[in-house]
Parts: C-alpha cells; structure tokens; sequence
C-alpha cells in the first residue's frame, strides 16, 4: 500500500482571476534532512548546507512563483511539505517513502507535487501484472521510483490530472549480471606476490557495462510504455486534461521514451479521428509554435505600438533557444520535460489553453556562484505558462 500524504483543503487561497497558471518540475538533488544520509553515511548535510539547500529552493519558489510544481528526489518528505506550506502552497502530495538502511542511510527517494490550488485525488502508479507479462518482463517488474499521479482543480480549466516521475537512470543495471570473470596479471618481478591483485579483463568489463547500459534502458523504456498506458486508460475514463512532468533521464527524442509522444499514423489513415485526443507534446514545442503564430500576427500588424506586447515578444524570442538541463561533463543534454494532452494544443479543436512562455531555470548550472548555488541541484528546473482559451 502506498504511502500517500496530502493536504486536500479546497479552500485555496490562489489568485483564481488570472487566466494564466505556471506549471514548474525540479529535480531537488537529494533534498534530505540532516542527521539522514543519502547512499553513504559519509553523505550528511552540515546544518549549514541543510540551511543553504532549503535557501535555494524557497528563493526559486519566491521568484519564479509556480502554481504547481511536481518535484524529484525526495527523502525527506515531512521537511518539504514543511517548506512548501510555507511558501504559500497548501496542497502537497508524496507517493511512496524512501528506503532506510541502519536507521539513518536512505536510498530510492520519491517523488512529489505541490500546488497552490485543491487537490481532489491522490494515487501511486504501480505497474499492472497483465502488462508486464505482455511485455515480457520479469514478474517482480515495478518502477525504479514510483509515480504520482494527482488531480487538481484549475481554475478556468477544471479537474486536470497531473503525473510527476523520475524514470531510471542510464546508470548502468548490473544486479542481475553473472559475476565478472578475472584474469591473473602476467608473472613479472613486481608481481611475485601473494598479495598480487588479479586484474580486471577490460573486454569483459566493457561487455558487462553495454549489458547493464541496455538493462537500464529496457527499464526506463518499460516505465514509459507502461505509464502512457495507464494514463491513456485514465484519460478514456474521464476525458481529462492530463501534464506529465519530471525527470526523464533520457532526451525526448531517444527511442526509448518514444511510446511518450508516439502518434501513430496508420491510425489516421484508418480513419479513426479521435487519435488527436490521446497523445502528448512537449510543451516546449507547443511554445515554439505559439512564438511562429504570435510573430507572423506580429509582422502583419503595422500599427504594433505597445510596449508591454514588445518587451512580451523580446522575452519570449530569448527563450526560445533551448537550454540544457543537466550537463555530463561539458556535454549538455535536456533530460527535464513538462509534457501536455491536447487541450493545451491550439491546433487541437477541442483545446482550452495554450502555452504561452517557457523556461529552463540554469543559472547555476553554467555561471555558478559558490556562495549562491553549492547546494542547488544538478538539473536545471523547467517552468511552463499556460493561458487559458476561455
């Protein structure tokens, strides 16, 4: 049974005349509160670090002002619904608790949501049986991390059901691998010792890190496949709108997350027109389109005078050049998405907003400030506007 914890008092205190809600996902990079560890008793914040971690998330909050954020690596969740009440969001949902080992050491952190308007449901997503057979898998198949499923009431928008999920990473899965093989070093002067060390035999090593690369990938894939799955079902039972937010450990792109924003052609050409209904878009890209729509109307007004719609474009031209949100080394990668049904796509009949600004919060990613930013995050949050049509 899941660990469910939230608050659900429909009496917020949100700004419900505005037509705009900003939807924000971030991953906290192990937001755990002291005496805990994360992984390795060496791993305890100091009080000062723990200050210095909680610091950067309330000044994020206090300037970029999401209405909902959907938040990853998750330890210590009593501390952050804590901070997050605090900072004015009165409705915070946790699926799942974290793994203790010796009392204080934790591993396989949750994931979380926060809003500042009323949740009417909270669920864990747990992988269905009949699936996992389908697919093959092993029958002890479940998520690396489970994920959070929570219906919010909009204003303007009604009850929207939102999804936050941390997939697996490309780390290497190697549990399940056979014991590496090893090869004794050649006899040599050096090594006349019955201490000598066997070595590692680097073709097999490399053989085992390509295998556990690939089991990691079959995970992740799996948790995508079978997430839309369930949110698909979900969405036939209620026509809600539907965000999937998180960290998704892999581009979008990638074959891998595929099934995410699949929209399968051959069912157009069948004739089934209710196809537009079901998939997913990045929001990025929908904000994309929006900056094509409003600067074509742009250049065909002659008479565009206003300062606050000029400053409005001059921003929205800056961000649209994507930005990365986690880097490996100096390679950049954009693992971070918020991803929207088609009632957030103007190009969607039925739709009832649009995506009217983006953004990849990386400051402290690619110009740091020790003093600022040492116990930040590894990821770049992404914060998303949506305007309602209505």
């Amino acid at each position: 049974m899941a660990n469910l914890n939230a608050s659900t008092n429909t009496d917020a205190k949100s700004n419900t005349k505005t037509n705009r809600i900003k939807l924000a996902s971030f991953n906290l990079f192990n937001y755990i509160e002291p005496p805990l560890a994360y992984y390795d008793f060496e791993n305890i914040y100091s009080a000062e670090q723990w200050q210095k971690k909680q610091g950067w998330l309330a000044d994020f909050l206090a300037q970029h002002q999401p209405d909902i954020i959907g938040l990853q690596e998750v330890f210590s969740a009593p501390a952050l619904a804590e901070q997050m009440h605090a900072a004015g969001y009165e409705h915070v949902a946790v699926v799942g608790e974290p793994t203790v080992i010796d009392d204080y050491i934790c591993r396989d952190p949750v994931v979380a949501l926060a809003s500042k308007f009323p949740l009417t449901e909270v669920a864990a997503i747990e992988a269905e049986p009949e699936y996992i057979h389908a697919l093959g898998l092993n029958p002890n198949f479940a998520y690396s991390r489970k994920p959070l499923r929570v219906t919010v009431l909009l204003p303007q928008i009604g009850l929207c059901d939102i999804y936050v999920v941390h997939f697996k990473s490309k780390r290497p899965h190697l549990d399940e691998l056979p014991q590496p093989k090893f090869v004794q070093p050649k006899f040599t002067q050096a090594a006349n010792s019955a201490s000598a060390a066997p070595l590692v035999n680097f073709g097999e090593l490399l053989g085992r890190n390509s295998l556990g690369l690939w089991a990691s990938s079959i995970q992740r894939g799996s948790e995508a496949a079978l997430l839309f799955n369930t949110m698909l079902q979900r969405r036939i039972e209620t026509n809600h709108p539907m965000v999937l937010m998180g960290d998704f450990n892999e581009e979008l792109t990638s074959s891998v997350l595929s099934p995410l924003t699949n929209r399968e052609q051959r069912f157009e050409k069948e004739g089934l027109g209710q196809l537009a209904n079901f998939p997913l878009t990045d929001a990025y890209k929908l904000f994309l389109q929006g900056l094509q729509d409003l600067f074509c109307v742009e250049a065909a007004d002659k008479n565009l005078d206003d300062v606050a719609v000029e400053e409005e474009l001059m921003l929205a031209k800056a961000r649209a050049s994507r930005a990365p949100t986690h880097y490996y080394g100096a390679t950049g990668n954009v693992l971070d998405y918020i991803l929207l049904s088609a009632d957030f796509d103007p190009s969607f009949d039925n739709s009832i907003a649009e995506v009217c600004d983006y953004h990849t919060e990386d400051r402290h990613l690619v110009n740091p400030s020790f003093e600022r930013d040492s116990q930040s995050s590894d990821h770049a949050p992404v914060i998303c506007t949506i305007r309602s049509r209505s």
